[in-house]
């Protein structure tokens, strides 16, 4: 089957309002604000710009209220190229997430889903124009079970996914994810996730994924790099040295460059080498997307 689109990302869209504070205040604390921005969002969205900026072609499937700011990221998205067709607009708000950034680049997010726990699968049919299905989390164990529906829809047409639980789907814990790993070609995590969903180290919750029937784990560690298993290699590839200005949106960059990498035929080791150069120009500017401005001509010198 001809695949009209080689990337199309499944999840949330938010509207994104960052601020600006000092430290992360802790229970019954006040702390002034430095500054606020507002920005376009949502993690399987912040994957699929960086992918478009290269000239990857791309989708969406989600859903946008019918307010000012679901028009804002509707406008956004053509703007990056992204296919539009699999996004439905409802009546409603826009989902919106308010993320607090520290002076040492650390986040508190917090998110109201809006009309994205009104999504449907009656879209469903619209992946079947990917090569790649990137599945991030929802913040309801219903809509969890519609992404369920339509991964096995994407499976049986040839589809390969990629799935990025995030902390909010980690935490309903292995179990409720199982269906979702097994199908999976690529699982992408950091290391507190991976802790959460197994209760075990790093290297041990890739093992245990790769025994559920996922084909390639890759889980990013922060300042060390990543970890890369397969069935074949595990390996970890060291990160790129950068100034940590925000930490929002480095994992959906690393997912962007690790599937760039796949995408193009590289090995693990420098699809994983493009997810770290991709984050570290994530984490060096405010925002989930502002750093995601090179070029392939500038990847192609990444060894």
């Amino acid at each position: 089957m001809e695949r009209f689109i080689e990337v199309i990302g499944f999840g949330a869209l938010n509207c994104d309002t960052i601020c600006k504070v000092d430290k992360i205040p802790s229970p019954g604390q006040e702390v002034g604000v430095i500054s606020v921005e507002r920005q376009p969002g949502g993690s399987a969205a912040n994957t699929i710009v960086g992918l478009a900026r290269l000239g990857v072609r791309t989708g969406f499937l989600g859903v946008i209220g019918d307010d000012v700011k679901g028009g804002l990221l509707l406008d956004d998205l053509r703007h990056e190229n992204v296919d539009v067709q699999g996004i439905s607009r409802l009546e409603g708000y826009t989902g919106t997430a308010l993320a607090f950034i520290d002076a040492a680049g650390e986040r508190t997010i917090y998110v109201l889903p809006s009309v994205n726990d009104a999504y449907s699968a009656e879209n469903c049919d619209y992946v079947r124009q990917a090569a790649i299905l990137h599945v991030s989390s929802f913040m309801t164990a219903q809509q969890l079970r519609l992404q369920i529906e339509c991964v096995n829809r994407a499976k049986d047409q040839g589809t390969r996914i990629s799935f990025s639980p995030g902390n909010a789907y980690a935490a309903l814990g292995l179990e409720q994810l199982t269906s979702l790993i097994e199908r999976a070609a690529i699982v992408f995590l950091n290391d507190e996730e991976a802790q959460a969903l197994t209760g075990t180290a790093y290297a041990e919750s890739a093992d245990s994924l790769l025994r559920l029937g996922a084909e390639t784990v890759a889980i990013t560690l922060g300042s060390e790099g990543c970890y890369i298993a397969t069935r074949d290699e595990h390996i970890v590839v060291p990160a790129f040295e950068t100034k940590v200005r925000d930490t929002i949106g480095a994992g959906d960059a690393f997912a962007a460059g690790f599937l760039y990498g796949q995408l193009r035929k590289a090995s693990a080791y420098q699809s994983g080498l493009y997810g770290n150069y991709f984050a570290s120009k994530c984490i060096a500017e405010l925002g989930a997307r502002k750093g995601l401005t090179f070029t392939a001509e500038e990847l192609s010198q990444i060894q």
